[in-house]
């Protein structure tokens, strides 16, 4: 992330207490043609600038919500094509996003400490055939008028008054007289002000801009009352609504993911405290023939239209599929095409919610739970290159860090979510998991060095919440199970304790990397910033905060090996507490109950003592075979319950539970014709929900059976599961040093495998295991 002078600019604004939709905007004149021109914009909480009457760039949703007490992201863009010699107009418009929100809903972003007025700010230099060279900021010079966005909110939706051409104040020869002077914020004065705005730390965006990835054309759902809208498929994005006739035209747009039994958009919502939701209110007039929301997104598949001046039939609608622009990771195809739909469901939920930060729902929350993406995280990783998205995601959990070292469970979050929902180390052990999966997955080292302190503050806060058993305890569990409609039923210390050894033993990892890349370069302890010692307690918290009340100073860290034995004690605790092991099998203290994440997380930790581990094996598979084939997971049970099956040579039925047709499960859904996943198994709220969609990652990793290798892709793991009746499987996953290529046939008991450059594969197969260096290979077996 690279940091910018905020002297380059003045923060600006309207002058109003609270402005809605500002528009801002400034002439100059160019005596010679632009070589080149820079262009570096923001703006609390969204904007749109435009060079012109073009948009300085293709990108959405600007800049991307952090907490601006620690950062502010800088969009930049080069825009010298959109300027000429003569006059030339710098515009912005300014809507509220997170960061100025005044919907009332359950996680209270409208009273976030974070909150403040919308605010631009912006510079160009511009290099010109002359060689001279010119810069235009935002200062006192600039103009300000309300814009025709009376209202917008990432929740409730927009309302746009179209009576005037709603670009003709992006042309030089608009007549801004009568616009007031912008407000300018000075350092350290606040001057206009009542306090001076802070002054964060400003960086160039690292993440992938949100651009409109594809439009579609809806139909019209038939045979009722209403006039509603079909895209076919839940998407994220908006719609674009067109006039096509002379009269104006006023008309509401309701947006959903279902529709109710009578044929209307189901549109509520408990957690958002307002009149409507999802709901854009648009007059369109002949001067301004068309409008698409600016400052907010939905999840819907479904548009409710209601008329209140004019006919419908003068509207064309188009439905705007937009997320972040994150490049693809992998194709997978294969004979069986209900495994080509599940990998395809996975990759459009995960898509769905890819707006600066993974969210949980682009319709009811929009949110970056942690633990959502804490199981989706392998398969986000083999969908899309994350590598920036997941960087200024990890800014943005330790920018929220308390004193004490504990996390919210979402991040950026409003204050909200240290106490509500938590503790939950299911969730907010991503932190040191991500690091891990930076530096394995990508090489990305420089990271676990930025943020190592802060992951270590938070588990050190983590450890000295163990309870008289040893154990941490958490409020959550494995969340939504089939039986449940929130937290799991079971003693959710097992989880708790589990995914907290995960995080110390995931961060011991991330920093033996770090040493192993340090003595790669120039011996142990040659980086000046080297991140871990062995003396002292792991009581470091992130440096750099506004105040005491949000970070405290940096500290020295637990080596690995003494991170990993802090693991060791925590698993062992588990054993100790919840291990019948006269049965074979892990169970609530005093209850005989069975649940099969309880069993399944110490096996897929490897915890279980081997002794024993055939008999909970024993148990799990006649649990799941005496429901049918079903499962009865909540969002962690369902990340480890096919690659556990599958490790101990119940391949066959693992995927008989991925296949099988009735509830609770995937194909249940996807032959209802939903092309995303639900978030709970009965009665479910969101229908683009990426967490019970982990077993795409079983998919990749057993039938397929492509392995990340324990230190990274250099050397990989291809091990395609004997017992999995999948006849051929092909999939090509990017990795940092090229493409691996993979063809399995089971049928004709042959496997083709390109293996990249610089890197070897280890190749397991019935018969054999072998080591293949860079090159093509065909193996049979």
């Amino acid at each position: 992330m690279t940091d910018l002078d905020p002297a380059l600019a003045r923060w600006i604004t309207a002058p109003a207490e609270d402005p809605q939709n500002p528009l801002l905007r400034t002439t100059f004149e160019l005596s010679s043609p632009p070589l080149s021109a820079r262009l570096l914009v923001t703006g609390l909480g969204a904007f749109r600038a435009f060079v012109g009457e073009s948009p300085f760039r293709g990108s959405r949703l600007d800049p991307g919500l952090t907490d601006p007490r620690r950062r502010v992201l800088v969009c930049e863009a080069e825009v010298s094509s959109l300027l000429g010699v003569g006059e030339n107009v710098l515009g912005i418009a300014l809507g509220r996003g997170f960061h100025a929100m005044d919907t009332p809903n359950v996680w209270r972003w409208e009273q976030a400490p974070l909150r403040g007025p919308v605010r631009a700010w912006a510079h160009l230099r511009i290099e010109q055939a002359d060689g001279t060279s010119r810069v235009i900021s935002t200062d006192e010079s600039w103009r300000t008028a309300p814009g025709p966005v009376l209202h917008d909110s990432m929740y409730e939706g927009e309302v746009f008054e179209g009576r005037e051409d709603p670009t003709a104040w992006l042309r030089a020869d608009f007549d801004d007289s009568d616009w007031e002077p912008v407000l300018v914020d000075r350092p350290r004065t606040g001057a206009r002000r009542t306090a001076p705005i802070p002054e964060p730390r400003m960086q160039l965006q690292v993440q992938e801009p949100v651009v409109i990835q594809e439009e579609i054309t809806p139909v019209v759902v038939p045979g009722g009352e209403r006039v509603v809208l079909d895209m076919g498929q839940v998407i994220a994005g908006w719609c674009r609504y067109e006039l096509t006739g002379q009269d104006p035209l006023e008309f509401t747009a309701v947006h959903g993911e279902k529709l109710r039994a009578d044929g209307s958009v189901d549109a509520d919502n408990e957690h958002i405290h307002a009149e409507r939701f999802q709901e854009d209110r648009v007059r369109l007039s002949i001067d301004a023939r068309s409008f698409e929301p600016q400052f907010s997104y939905k999840g819907f598949r479904y548009v409710e239209l209601q008329s209140h001046l004019g006919s419908l039939q003068d509207l064309q609608v188009t439905g705007l599929l937009a997320h972040a622009d994150l490049e693809v990771a992998s194709m997978l195809t294969s004979s069986d095409e209900y495994l080509e739909r599940f990998d395809a469901a996975m990759r459009a939920s995960l898509a769905n919610n890819m707006h600066h930060v993974p969210t949980d729902t682009p319709m009811h929350e929009k949110n970056g739970w942690t633990g959502d993406a804490l199981t989706g995280l392998r398969a986000m990783t083999a969908s899309f290159d994350m590598r920036r998205m997941l960087r200024k995601w990890i800014a943005d959990q330790v920018d929220g860090q308390r004193a004490d070292g504990s996390l919210s469970v979402i991040a950026p979050n409003p204050g909200w979510g240290y106490e509500e929902l938590s503790p939950a180390p299911e969730w907010t052990t991503l932190l040191p998991v991500l690091l891990d999966e930076l530096a394995s997955e990508y090489g990305e080292v420089d990271v676990v060095g930025e943020h190592a302190q802060a992951a270590a503050a938070y588990l050190a806060h983590e450890w000295d919440r163990r309870d008289e058993d040893g154990l941490i305890s958490g409020v959550l569990g494995d969340y939504l199970t089939p039986d449940s409609p929130g937290p799991a039923p079971e003693d959710k210390r097992l989880s708790g304790s589990l995914f907290v050894a995960q995080g110390l033993r995931a961060l011991a990892h991330a920093l033996e990397l770090v040493d192993a890349e340090t003595d790669s370069d120039a011996g142990v302890g040659a980086v000046a910033n080297n991140p871990w010692t062995t003396e002292g307690p792991a009581t470091a918290a992130p440096s750099g905060a506004p105040d005491a009340s949000i970070s405290a100073a940096p500290g020295a860290l637990l080596s690995p090996d003494q991170l990993r034995e802090q693991a060791a004690t925590l698993e062992e605790a588990v054993n100790t507490v919840f291990l019948d092991s006269e049965r074979g099998r892990y169970r609530d203290p005093g209850e005989d109950s069975y649940r099969q994440t309880s069993n399944l997380l110490p096996l897929a930790f490897h915890i279980v003592p081997e002794a024993q581990v055939e008999a909970v094996v024993a148990h799990l598979v006649a649990d799941i075979e005496a429901r049918g084939d079903h499962h009865d997971c909540g969002h962690i049970g369902v990340r480890y319950l096919l690659p556990v099956l599958s490790e101990h040579g119940h391949g066959a039925l693992a995927m008989r539970v991925l296949s099988n047709p009735t509830a609770p499960g995937w194909k249940a859904w996807l032959d209802a014709g939903n092309s995303t996943f639900m978030e709970m198994w009965q009665d479910p709220r969101s229908c683009s929900h990426y967490f019970m969609g982990t077993p795409a990652t079983w998919i990749h990793e057993h039938v397929a059976g492509l392995r990340r290798g324990p230190e990274g892709w250099q050397e990989f793991v291809v091990q395609p599961d004997p017992e999995v009746s999948v006849g051929r499987i092909d999939l090509i996953r990017a990795t940092i040093f090229g493409e691996i290529r993979l063809e399995v046939d089971r049928g004709a008991s042959t496997m083709t495998l390109a293996v990249p450059p610089g890197t070897r594969a280890q190749v397991r197969l019935p018969g054999g295991e072998r080591t293949l260096d860079a090159g093509q290979h065909t193996i049979r077996w």
